[in-house]
């Protein structure tokens, strides 16, 4: 009695139900198409069969209610998953995956990356049990493992830094070229910009001397920049200006009892035009006398000196202009005295341009120059 009421208490449950395959899964060819169409009656049973009653007869278990019936259920698929996983586990051990510095990755054709893993070996003998293993690859414990792959990760982020720095090493250079190239752009432009300035206001010097006198003082200002090419550039605008603008009389400025005197504005007019033009003229012939110490400027000052004695020797501050030149007709260079030389003869070929007083200056000046030489002048000089 007590073996069959425990044959009794004994459970058995239901086979396990196929795995369900989605529909989209399922594909149907169009043989079993065209036999199901040939043959509706046969298998048109198979639409009225009660689905329900048949998985209650088959998922049932005798004398057992549903919450002990899916308990039963959820026991064998603990049991299921425990021998999976022990399978995987023995898989494992009988496997030795390689170590990752060693040995490359595997790119399956889904797009998973395996690596590559070792048979276990037998005991003692030394041979693999897949037989088409790589040899010579050495078995590392996880602790190895780990210990190479921070080792790896170190050097790799070392030589990380070595290739920034010598980026940065290499971007250097190029960031200086490019500031060099973008700097003599800038410099370019600017000069362009004040060259074109230069031009419109002598222009319009020209043009309209009373209404634009104001324009003399900016193009002395070019005078004075850093640029030693467009400092030549003003000086030999200013002397084309000059001796196109320069009245044919010398310029008397009013006295302070003048100044205090009412006068109509065409005076008044008059006297800021004249006062304007003999300041920057001024002004520009002591430019001149400076410039000439330089030897990078000396040819263009006294050239700009000569051309002004022999254009208007009449006008103000002749005086210095001959100083200048006289000083220069002995000169070792070729060109400067030659340059003055040839001033001196203009003023003594056209005495008529200053009344024949310039030559008087000029003869007592060229007495006392050949006095402090005594005498020892160049033959261009003497002649």
């Amino acid at each position: 009695m007590g073996r069959k009421s425990k044959q009794k208490q004994k459970i058995i449950l239901p086979p396990e139900l196929p795995p369900e395959v989605p529909d989209d899964e399922i594909e149907v060819s169009d043989e079993d198409l065209q036999f199901v169409n040939e043959n509706v009656d046969y298998a048109g049973f198979v639409s009225g069969l009660d689905t329900t009653s048949i998985t209650k007869h088959v998922t049932r278990v005798a004398d057992l209610k549903e919450d002990a019936l899916e308990r039963l259920y959820e026991r064998r698929l603990q049991k299921k998953k425990l021998k999976e996983e022990e399978e995987k586990e023995k898989e494992k051990e009988r496997k030795i995956e390689v170590d990752r510095v060693d040995a490359l990755p595997v790119k399956s054709l889904d797009g998973q990356v395996y690596y590559r893993t070792l048979a276990e070996k037998k005991g003692g003998d030394g041979e693999e049990e897949d037989g088409g293993g790589d040899k010579g690859i050495v078995r590392l414990t996880k602790t190895e493992r780990r210990a190479k792959m921070k080792k790896s990760k170190k050097e790799a982020k070392k030589l990380g830094k070595q290739v920034e720095n010598t980026e940065q090493v290499e971007a250097t250079p190029q960031a200086a070229v490019l500031a060099e190239v973008k700097e003599d752009l800038t410099a370019e432009a600017t000069f362009e910009t004040k060259k074109r300035k230069l031009a419109e206001l002598g222009i319009a010097l020209l043009a309209d001397p009373e209404s634009n006198i104001k324009s003399l003082k900016e193009m002395l200002q070019f005078c004075l920049d850093g640029d030693d090419v467009l400092i030549k550039l003003g000086l030999l605008s200013l002397l084309a200006v000059f001796k196109d603008i320069i009245p044919g009389y010398r310029i008397r400025l009013p006295t302070e009892k003048e100044l205090e005197m009412k006068v109509s504005k065409e005076v008044k007019k008059m006297r800021f035009y004249e006062s304007t033009l003999l300041s920057v003229y001024k002004a520009y012939l002591q430019k001149l006398v400076l410039l000439e110490k330089k030897s990078k400027f000396q040819h263009v000052a006294v050239r700009c000196i000569c051309t002004l004695l022999e254009a208007v020797p009449h006008f103000n501050f002749r005086e210095s202009l001959l100083s200048a030149v006289v000083k220069n007709i002995g000169s070792q260079d070729d060109v400067i005295r030659k340059l003055s030389c040839s001033a001196i003869k203009s003023i003594f070929m056209n005495e008529g341009k200053h009344g024949g007083a310039a030559t008087v200056e000029a003869v007592e000046l060229i007495a006392d120059h050949v006095k402090a030489l005594n005498c020892q002048l160049h033959p261009d000089s003497v002649e």
